[in-house]
């Protein structure tokens, strides 16, 4: 199977039948991963790798439970099917980051407006992406739908949902650094927009 790529959590695989296969990494693998994301080691010390390892591994259990006990439609969540505690499969879809990397200004907007609403409807549901990564967390479906492909770090509790909206954590620099430069004043203002007053 084909590595399509890898993160603190999953490798994900290409099935080679539209489907794709979310693997949980190892801890060789993850420690692996996650020395190459902190280096330098100024604001992420080696010591807490274990800490992190623990911790991706928690969130990911619970939010594997979380994707079978809500109200969404599944076409939301790229039709996931869970294989075990850990793993799962989804639609292979265009993540998000490559869709900007070849959209006109025009259209990555109409992208943003897409992934506001949508994610209007995650809150409303009670289920979200942790910081509305949308760049790296969701995708396009081959029907032009925007749809949640990371299901490794959900929030369902109503206090966790407001406390990352009040934090405005899609501020944060890794949400904003992968969106192109022209669209992220856009981003910015939609977001807040659409969820600060809710």
């Amino acid at each position: 199977m084909k590595i399509l790529g890898r993160g603190w959590q999953y490798t994900v695989y290409d099935l080679g039948n539209g489907r794709v296969l979310k693997k949980y990494n190892s801890l060789s693998i993850a420690y692996m991963i996650m020395l190459r994301d902190c280096f330098p080691y100024i604001r992420d010390p080696i010591w807490k790798l274990p800490s992190y390892y623990r911790g991706c591994r928690e969130t990911a259990l619970s939010s594997i439970k979380k994707i079978s006990d809500n109200s969404l439609e599944v076409w939301m969540l790229a039709n996931p099917k869970v294989l075990d505690d850990l793993d799962y499969e989804q639609d292979r879809v265009i993540p998000i980051h490559d869709y900007f990397q070849q959209a006109s200004s025009e259209d990555g907007k109409k992208i943003i407006n897409s992934f506001v609403d949508f994610n209007k409807r995650l809150v409303a549901n009670l289920l979200i992406d942790k910081s509305f990564n949308i760049t790296k967390n969701f995708g396009i479906d081959k029907l032009g739908r925007v749809v949640l492909i990371d299901l490794g770090e959900l929030y369902s509790s109503k206090a966790g949902i407001e406390q990352q909206i009040k934090k405005r954590i899609w501020h944060s620099p890794y949400v904003i650094k992968p969106i192109p430069t022209k669209l992220r004043p856009y981003f910015l203002e939609k977001m807040d927009d659409a969820l600060l007053t809710q």
